[in-house]
């Protein structure tokens, strides 16, 4: 049996935890640079906030039912997330992470599988604060139709859910019954090119499309198709896979709260996103053996421009200091004067990990050079367990000479918008809640 467990609205969740006033009231979170809807309570559901809205459109919705607005708080969401996942890693032996809120996981009883998952999700609910739904199927196609069950009860007036928490696709009769009343949209996998196609050919729901001719399927769209359909039937075509899947690239880039047009400013705000990719890196063990750059325009301007460098190393590497040295280059090789810019980034791929470095040909062969590298992996090694035990940012490249950047932190331009940020309560020292008694 497989399970998907998926927090309920796991962004307001998060936000819940430290403020109980937002307990029972309309909530939404804001994407980056406050731009548009991205997680609602039930609340702001029911009073018809759609996921996606803009932000600006809004305003004077948002006023007239005192609905609450936060902007998004990513290093809290993902610490409290990782707090989730190490609970469900110690009690289950399969977990596949499939994202921020979602993890697939098997489970082999037999008979006592409601009683588990209800222990489960009330563990994650007493040790977490997050509330969560699990959905139980032989696949995990339909195990995702089945947690989607318990978020969408009112679409399924007959049936009968026991635990709010827990629904289990049981036997075919339910299952009949489930799939017909979830529309074709909802399938995980079917995006809407795809929907659009089915519905072309007389397929309306999931079980319109178990019954599809399969040999069709695979002639007018290929095997993931067919391997939709085989998985509503009951059939294993996706494991769940205990190990994540590795990495081929690592990309950070943000959009700036403003338009830039000064280098100075955009290369402030790539040093920092070279900073957190090469941390990210270094925390899967890789060692990459290319950079990209990229810098762009907004496509709503009048005057567009993009462009992206690309720098392949001999051998790979996670110091920060050459990522950057290789970085600023590159930037500085697409950088135009004559545009506004809205966003920078960075791309490293090409990875491998340490045993499996390629060492180059033209290197001396010497001791020199290995003590090198290896003072070179020791630093970075170091440089990251400082930033983990006093936070982000304490070991850190400066962004000129005199490491002015962050001594002027508050006025760089290039910050995204984040109004109506809260604390980041688990992840930041000086954001640790306070306890007046």
């Amino acid at each position: 049996m497989i399970g998907l467990l998926d927090c309920n609205n796991f962004y307001v969740s998060c936000e819940r935890l430290f403020n109980p006033k937002l307990l029972e009231k309309p909530v939404i979170i804001l994407s980056n640079n406050d731009g548009c809807v991205i997680s609602r309570s039930e609340e702001a559901k029911q009073i018809g906030v759609k996921m996606g809205e803009p932000f600006f459109k809004l305003k004077k919705f948002i006023m007239d039912n005192n609905i609450s607005v936060l902007s998004s708080n990513y290093s809290f969401y993902g610490d409290i997330s990782n707090r989730i996942m190490n609970i469900l890693k110690k009690n289950l032996p399969i977990v596949e992470i499939y994202s921020i809120d979602e993890a697939f996981f098997t489970l082999d009883l037999k008979n006592e599988r409601d009683s588990f998952c209800d222990k489960l999700a009330k563990k994650i609910l007493k040790w977490t604060g997050i509330p969560v739904s699990i959905g139980l199927a032989k696949t995990k196609t339909l195990a995702k139709i089945a947690n989607r069950v318990i978020k969408k009860k009112s679409q399924y007036p007959y049936l009968k859910i026991d635990n709010h928490s827990i629904f289990e696709l049981r036997s075919k009769k339910l299952a009949d019954y489930i799939l017909q009343r979830t529309n074709v949209h909802d399938i995980w996998g079917i995006g809407s090119k795809l929907a659009k196609f089915l519905m072309d050919n007389g397929v309306n729901n999931a079980f319109d499309l178990r019954e599809f001719n399969e040999s069709f399927a695979r002639k007018k769209k290929g095997v993931v198709l067919q391997r939709s359909i085989l998985e509503l039937k009951g059939v294993i075509c996706n494991e769940v896979e205990k190990e994540s899947a590795k990495k081929k690239s690592i990309c950070v880039s943000r959009s700036f709260g403003v338009k830039l047009n000064a280098y100075e400013d955009i290369r402030s705000a790539l040093i920092v996103y070279v900073q957190k990719a090469s941390s990210k890196m270094r925390d899967y063990n890789l060692f990459c053996k290319s950079i990209s750059i990229f810098l762009k325009t907004s496509n709503y301007q009048e005057k567009k421009y993009k462009n992206t460098k690309t720098y392949s190393f001999l051998e790979g590497t996670n110091d920060v200091r050459l990522i950057w040295n290789i970085s600023e280059k590159l930037l500085k090789g697409i950088y135009l004067s004559n545009f506004l810019y809205s966003k920078v980034g960075v791309i490293l791929s090409d990875f491998c990990d340490y045993k499996n470095i390629q060492k180059s040909l033209f290197h001396d062969g010497n001791q020199g050079y290995y003590k090198k590298k290896s003072d070179s992996i020791k630093l970075m090694k170091i440089m990251d367990n400082i930033n983990k035990k006093f936070g982000d940012s304490k070991l850190r490249l400066s962004s000129d000479e005199n490491g002015s950047f962050y001594l002027k932190k508050k006025n760089t331009k290039w910050l995204m918008k984040s109004e109506y940020r809260s604390p980041c309560y688990t992840t930041n020292w000086c954001d640790i809640p306070k306890i007046k008694v």
